[in-house]
């Protein structure tokens, strides 16, 4: 008596950890294949769910083999489980931009995601397989990013990550109190940060960041993205953004289309400030403002005037600080625009 043979096919969805918030080392991708809703907070980390066994064309066919009664069927499917999935050509995904310390990159999928592990990074794939890929300031020199297609082919991309080095920023004849910090400025300071990283834990749809970016003010700069920093000699922690010399009053554009989410007066240390969000977790900051052009849930245009330069908070003379962040990694503005004249 001849005993069919059954093949069980297990699917499995392994879920990408969460990113870390901006202070803690971040831990594994985040990634979903769902669109995202319209500030919505930021995705769990999970992709979209495999459909049933039928999903899978290569356990369908061992399946049917086995059920045809042919003996080799077993061993066939066996070896085609040693072999592992099958590898997916390297045109599914294009990515454009620079893989380097503080970078930003756009990337496309031409397939559906089942699901995707990147560590140390957060990810939101939009309904037409549009993503963005942000280098964190100390990335190391390889990060490898892993999709598996909902048809099962997986595929594997290895960055060469560009290694930077940062120049120390001296800055002196600072105010004592805003060097060394009292206690209840600690603790407004602490509940500011968690206010703008909730802020830019947020995701919309947008894709603003397309049309490219624009300075959105034009002066000497002053300090860059990534420099340790010295505050009347002593250890200042890292400057996050790019710093543009210009008076107060100057006007401040939108560097690319967006909406306005965030808009406050007087935060300790960056003084009046105002965030724009890009889409897909893209945002861009304006600290040490003077005066605000536009409010909260306004929609900008690239090059619109939506606040003036200043010299609020802590700060030794008037200028913009320009900061920009996909999720709670910190991107360097000056590699997404044209050298500053």
């Amino acid at each position: 008596m001849r005993v069919s043979a059954i093949v069980v096919s297990l699917l499995t969805v392994a879920a990408c950890d969460r990113g870390a918030p901006s202070s803690a080392p971040a831990a594994d991708a985040q990634a979903s294949a769902t669109p995202a809703p319209d500030a919505s907070a930021a995705p769990l980390a999970s992709a979209s769910a495999p459909s049933p066994a039928s999903a899978d064309p290569a356990a369908d066919a061992g399946a049917a083999a086995t059920d045809a009664g042919t003996g080799a069927a077993p061993a066939a499917s066996a070896a085609a489980a040693d072999a592992g999935p099958a590898a997916a050509d390297a045109s599914r995904l294009t990515v454009e931009g620079r893989a380097v310390q503080g970078g930003l990159l756009r990337a496309k999928l031409n397939g559906k995601l089942r699901r995707m592990a990147f560590p140390g990074h957060r990810v939101t794939v939009s309904d037409e397989g549009e993503f963005l890929i942000a280098f964190s300031r100390n990335a190391p020199a390889q990060e490898k990013l892993t999709i598996t297609f909902d048809d099962g082919q997986v595929l594997e991309k290895l960055f060469d990550v560009e290694q930077r080095t940062f120049e120390v920023d001296k800055v002196d004849n600072l105010p004592e109190n805003t060097v060394k910090l009292d206690m209840a400025t600690r603790v407004k300071l602490t509940q500011s940060e968690k206010k703008l990283d909730a802020i830019r834990n947020k995701y919309t749809k947008k894709n603003c960041y397309k049309d490219g970016f624009i300075w959105p003010s034009k002066g000497p700069i002053t300090s860059r993205y990534g420099q340790p920093r010295l505050l009347n000699g002593t250890d200042g922690g890292i400057h996050w953004g790019v710093d543009i010399a210009v008076p107060v009053g100057s006007p401040v554009r939108a560097p690319a289309c967006g909406k306005v989410v965030f808009v406050e007066k007087d935060l300790p240390l960056s003084g009046h400030t105002m965030i724009i969000d890009h889409g897909h977790g893209l945002t861009s900051t304006f600290i040490h403002l003077h005066g605000f052009a536009a409010k909260v849930n306004d929609e900008v245009k690239q090059g619109q005037v939506v606040a003036t330069v200043g010299m609020t908070g802590r700060t030794n003379g008037p200028h913009l600080d320009w900061r920009m962040n996909l999720f709670e990694t910190r991107v360097d503005p000056e590699l997404l625009v044209t050298p500053a004249k």
